[in-house]
C-alpha cells in the first residue's frame, strides 16, 4: 500500500513539475548566438561556412524570414573551353556528378588544342517576410576558375518590385587557409540597378584561392499573382574592362534570361544558362 502510494506520488509530481530541455546553441566565428532552430532555418539559404562567418546585421536578417515559406532552385554546371577555337559547351550535371568532381588543370590534345573544364553549383531561392520577400542568389565553384577578370551575377524579376538599397553582393574565397569577403554596395561602382533587377560585376581574386564563391540578395515584393525571377551567373572566359562587364541591360533574351550585351561582349562570357523560380 505504501509502495502505490510513493509511485501515485511521484506520478503527480511528474505532471506538476514540467520537464525543461536545454536548446543546442551555436556561436559563430563572430560571437553571434544562434539556436538550433535559427541554424536549420538558415540552412535552408546558406551552408554551414556562411552562417559560421556572418555578420550580426545578416543574422539580424535572416532571423526576421519566414521559413516556412521557403522557395528554391538549384542547378548544377558542367562549362567546356576549348581556347583555340573559343568554343564554349556546358551541360546540366546532377548534384552526385557535382559533388564527386576532381577539378584538373587544362589540358592540351594532340592538336595544340587547350581545353578546359569547371563545374559549379547555381542557389536561387526566395523567403517569406512580413512586407518583403528575401531572395537570394549563388554561385559556388567546384575548384578555381583559370580566368579572373570581371564576371557578372545578376537577378531579373517579373512582377517583382525591388527594395532600393537592399541590393548588394559578396566575393567568397578561402586564401591561406582563411576565409576572406569582398562586399558590393547597393550604391557601390560594381553594380548596376534597373527597375526589374540588377547586377554587380566582380574582378575575381587573381591570387592561389582554394575555394570561390559568389553571392548576391536583396529583397521583393511581389506586384502580380504569379511573379518568377531568374538568377544568372556570367563567368568572363577572357579580360574585359569594369565598363565592357556593365554594358548590358535586362532582358528574357540575355545571358541566363538575364544580361543583354552587345555581341562583341557577350562571346567574353561562358553563356551558361540561368536559373528560374516561380514564385
Amino acid at each position: 500500500m505504501k509502495n502505490m502510494q510513493l509511485l501515485l506520488l511521484i506520478f503527480s509530481l511528474i505532471c506538476i513539475v514540467p520537464i525543461i530541455t536545454k536548446a543546442e546553441t551555436i556561436t559563430n566565428n563572430n560571437g553571434i548566438v544562434i539556436t538550433e532552430t535559427e541554424y536549420n532555418n538558415f540552412l535552408k539559404i546558406y551552408d554551414h561556412e556562411y552562417i559560421m562567418n556572418m555578420s550580426e546585421e545578416k543574422y539580424n536578417k535572416l532571423k526576421s524570414l519566414n521559413y516556412d515559406d521557403v522557395t528554391t532552385e538549384t542547378k548544377y554546371i558542367e562549362t567546356t573551353y576549348n581556347q583555340s577555337l573559343n568554343l564554349v559547351t556546358t551541360r546540366e550535371i546532377t548534384k552526385a556528378e557535382f559533388e564527386n568532381y576532381n577539378p584538373v588543370m587544362p589540358l592540351l590534345d594532340d592538336g595544340g588544342n587547350s581545353y578546359s573544364t569547371q563545374v559549379k553549383s547555381l542557389t536561387l531561392n526566395i523567403t517569406g517576410g512580413t512586407i518583403w520577400n528575401y531572395t537570394v542568389f549563388i554561385a559556388t565553384w567546384k575548384g578555381i576558375p583559370s580566368t579572373r577578370s570581371f564576371d557578372v551575377i545578376g537577378l531579373r524579376g517579373y512582377g517583382f518590385e525591388f527594395a532600393l538599397g537592399s541590393q548588394g553582393g559578396e566575393q567568397i574565397y578561402t586564401l591561406n587557409g582563411e576565409r576572406e569577403i569582398i562586399n558590393y554596395a547597393w550604391n557601390g561602382t560594381n553594380i548596376k540597378r534597373f527597375d526589374d533587377g540588377f547586377g554587380i560585376s566582380m574582378n575575381i581574386v587573381n591570387s592561389d584561392i582554394t575555394s570561390l564563391t559568389l553571392a548576391i540578395d536583396c529583397d521583393i515584393k511581389a506586384t502580380i499573382t504569379h511573379p518568377s525571377i531568374s538568377g544568372s551567373y556570367q563567368h568572363a572566359i577572357r579580360n574585359l574592362s569594369l565598363a565592357d562587364s556593365q554594358n548590358y541591360t535586362l532582358g528574357v533574351t540575355g545571358l541566363g534570361d538575364v544580361f543583354v550585351y552587345p555581341y562583341s561582349i557577350s562571346q567574353k562570357y561562358d553563356g551558361m544558362s540561368g536559373v528560374l523560380v516561380n514564385y
